[in-house]
């Protein structure tokens, strides 16, 4: 079983500190959100290259999936940063951790998965 210093949010947690400390400015709320609206525009973008639908294949060849999941990282970090300035990131972990057992006592999540 993961850590909390393994865990996936905490380490989400972690780089959104470190990356306020490199860079301490431009980090209050109106710029976390541009930024993760930004970001999830680059995702949709990813998306639609990784399925092949518009031109993307033909401007930038076959789809690189490493593009995917660098997207998905900056949409996580830069969702994780606003909770973070908030100061709510528990709540947050809180509140993921009550969904994620109701939908394991309905049967949806078994009791033993790994996330893939």
């Amino acid at each position: 079983m993961p850590t909390e210093a393994d865990d996936t949010f905490t380490q989400l947690a972690q780089l959104v500190a470190a990356l306020d400390r490199r860079f301490p400015a431009h980090n209050g709320p109106f710029e976390r959100v541009s930024r993760l609206a930004e970001e999830a525009g680059e995702l949709a973008g990813a998306v639609n290259h990784a399925e092949g639908m518009g031109v993307k294949n033909q401007k930038h060849g076959e789809p690189d999936l490493k593009n995917l999941v660098k997207e998905v990282e900056d949409v996580l970090r830069s969702a994780v940063g606003i909770a973070h300035h908030y100061g709510v990131l528990n709540q947050v972990r809180e509140s993921i951790a009550h969904h994620h057992a109701g939908y394991r006592d309905q049967g949806y999540i078994p009791d033993h998965v790994h996330a893939g």
